[in-house]
Formats: structure tokens, sequence, C-alpha cells
């Protein structure tokens, strides 16, 4: 039983990572009822195979985790790849490149506790770093600006940790709220802004908190972005059930909310991406999903929008674009998204069908594809999150399980 449970609990990872929906009540965590159906199936899906891999193999293997690292250059051509395999349980979350040209990935190593796992430019396993006590699952990750890195995790509710290239703990900083996948980015004056739950929460270079905004208790940050003024823009969903919306606000560099806008979708959303865009609006993609009957097929139908916002929060354009959740916005206005065919739905998706390619799209600035690159990874490879890089590529990752 004791096994199982710890299946269980990994699968339950899987899936919060790869449809964006916090657990199971089993957990502590709460399924929103928008997202329950496909959960359940997904779920269900996912046992099946746990559960038949298991007894197939003599020795009834537990599943075990790595992460691969994918990078191409600007063009869409492969330059290399890496799998990182030191921790049977390791997870990653989030990825950023460093200022060396290398790459930082935070996650979650045995324990379970946060991990930072670090590669060179040519995805060479350089470092690994554990800290914390269990349970704790690092989330995000900042460079810091003397060395180290500033880590986002829960155990129950939010925490920043500062841990040095050493992976010693320079201070740790308790957030507050219930469980929650939080977010940290850095501020443009120094410091950090974290977010989760329904709040954005500013601390300094010293982890002392500067400010805590607290939004309405039915909305969640799930993005949010530092913008040159000092201030911060995030969103995510407002509402629960299928009537869901998405929000986009704006704090000034003190915390004040300069703009608070909310689109009535009123379908199951997902906000996907903020940015601030070269010609100074700020532009958000948010999809919404819907089951449906096509012929004899049951297939979810998602459509993704694009909005744009002046300064101030006014709508002055919003149009359909052709993406998938894993997506960046890139330096020239476009976007690159990343993620696998599925014959039961219409966009791409996080997860791969045995023998799907991961497919690397790219946008110009006109939304029109640029390139659309394949790659055979292999299977069980569910894609996390896609980056630019400094020379203009991209690197994309995720968690890879064997059974």
């Amino acid at each position: 039983m004791e096994k199982y449970d710890r299946n269980l609990k990994d699968i339950v990872f899987i899936l919060e990572k790869t449809t964006g929906v916090q657990g199971t009540t089993m957990f502590g965590l709460h399924l929103r009822k928008r997202h329950t159906t496909r959960v359940i199936i997904i779920l269900l899906l996912v046992i099946n195979i746990t559960f038949t891999a298991g007894c197939i193999d003599k020795g009834h293997k537990d599943v075990t985790f790595d992460i691969w690292v994918l990078k191409t250059d600007a063009d869409g051509n492969l330059q290399w790849t890496a799998t990182i395999d030191g921790d049977p349980n390791g997870r990653g979350h989030e990825m950023i490149q460093t200022r060396d040209g290398g790459y930082a990935i935070a996650g979650t190593g045995t324990g379970p506790v946060p991990r930072v796992v670090t590669l060179d430019g040519k995805g060479n396993a350089v470092s690994e770093l554990t800290f914390g006590t269990p349970p704790d699952y690092g989330s995000s990750l900042v460079e810091a600006p003397d060395g180290g890195y500033a880590v986002a995790s829960y155990s129950g509710a939010g925490v920043l940790t500062r841990v040095n290239e050493s992976g010693s703990v320079l201070w740790s900083t308790p957030l507050g709220g219930g469980s929650a996948w939080w977010k940290v980015v850095r501020a443009p004056d120094g410091g950090y802004a974290a977010a989760g739950n329904n709040r954005v929460v500013r601390l300094g270079e010293d982890g002392t908190i500067a400010w805590d905004v607290a939004f309405e208790t039915n909305r969640i940050v799930s993005l949010v972005i530092a913008v040159p003024s000092g201030g911060f823009v995030g969103g995510g969903i407002a509402g629960a059930d299928d009537d869901a919306d998405v929000w986009v606000a704006m704090l000034d560099a003190d915390g004040g909310i300069v703009w608070n806008e909310t689109f009535a979708i009123r379908s199951p959303a997902e906000l996907y991406t903020v940015r601030l865009s070269p010609d100074g609006t700020y532009d958000l993609i948010y999809g919404t999903t819907r089951h449906t009957k096509i012929e004899t097929t049951d297939m979810w139908i998602t459509e993704t929008t694009e909005i744009s916002l002046t300064a101030d929060g006014r709508l002055i354009g919003e149009m359909p674009v052709n993406v998938s959740r894993d997506i960046v916005a890139t330096e020239d206005g476009g976007y690159a998204f990343a993620g696998f065919a599925s014959p039961q739905h219409n966009k791409l998706q996080p997860m791969g069908y045995p023998g799907s390619p991961l497919r690397v799209v790219r946008l110009d600035g006109d939304g029109m594809v640029a390139w659309d690159a394949s790659f055979d990874i292999g299977d069980d490879r569910p894609v996390i999150s896609i980056i630019q890089t400094a020379d203009g590529g991209f690197a994309i990752f995720g968690n890879a399980y064997d059974y």
C-alpha cells in the first residue's frame, strides 16, 4: 500500500504539471470543477498504464523520473538534447537561462525537497542543489544578482528561499496562503516579486516583505511579469466551475493597483502568457476548452485568443491565434510554442501519445508560422515549458517518467 500511495502521488504530480490543475483532495489540494472530467479521464488512463507496467515487470518497478532538455537554434534546428537523471524522484517545474549562458531548473527531489539543477550552455550537468525540509516542493526560480538563486516553493503555504551557489540557505521568507505553484520574478529595481493563490508579494534582496497585495478570493494569480516602470503585471483566472473568466492587473512599484481588467469568457479558461510587446502594448493569450463529439469521436476543442491592452489597461485588440499552452513570447513580437499532436485534441498538448513527436512552432510578429519543427524524443516525455535563449534559439524542457 505504501508503494502505491507513493506512485499515486507521482501520478498526481504529473497531472498537475501537464494539465495545469492543482492536485486532488486525496493529497490536501482541490480540483476545480471545470477540469474534473478531463483530469479524471487522464488520471484513470495513467493509473492503468502505471498498474499494467508495474504488473508485467517482474520487479514491480516504481515510477522514476528524469528531466529532459532540448535546444534549438533560431531557425528550429536541433543543437543538443540532455537528460538529467541524478535523482529517481527528481522533477522539474521551471527553467531559466543564466547569465553565463547555461541553464538552471527548479523542481523537486527526493524528500520531497526543493531542487535546483544547473547545466552549461551545451546541456552538460554542472551542479545539483537541494535544500529545505520535506515535504516541500520547488516551483520557480530566478538568478540572484550576486550568484545563487531565489527559489519559490510551497509546503502547505508559499515560501521564497535564497540559496547561494553551494545550496546554503541565506534566508527563507514565508509567503502565507494555501498550497499553490508559486512564481517568482526579479524586480526592475532589485529584489523579487512572488505570486501565488490570489496574491502578489514584493520582497527586498534580504527577503524582507515590502508589500503584499491580495486580490479577490476567487482569483488565482498564475503569471506575473516585471515591467520597466518598476511595477508588475499579473493575472490568471477568476471564478469557478464553467463560468471562469480571465483577468489581468497592473501593480505599481508600491503595490498599488493601477488597473484590473476581467474578460468574460464564460467557459473553462486558462491564461497562457502575458508580455509587454515591443510596441508598448500588454498582450495576453488565453485558451478555452470544451468537450464535443465529432461524428463518433469525443474531442476536446481548445480555442486560443490574443488580447492587447494599452498601457492603462484599455482593450485595443482581440484576435484568434493558433498556439498551445506551453508558449513563450519572442523578442520580435511573435511567439514560440511546443507540444504533441493528439487525435482527441485540436491543439498541441503537453502530453504525447505513443510515437508522437515533439513539435516546436515559431510565429512571427504577424502571427504567421515562421517554422514548424518536429523532434523524436521518445514516449512518456511531457513538456513543461519553453524559453527563448540569448542566441535567439529556444530551450524546451519537461519531465520523463519510466515505469
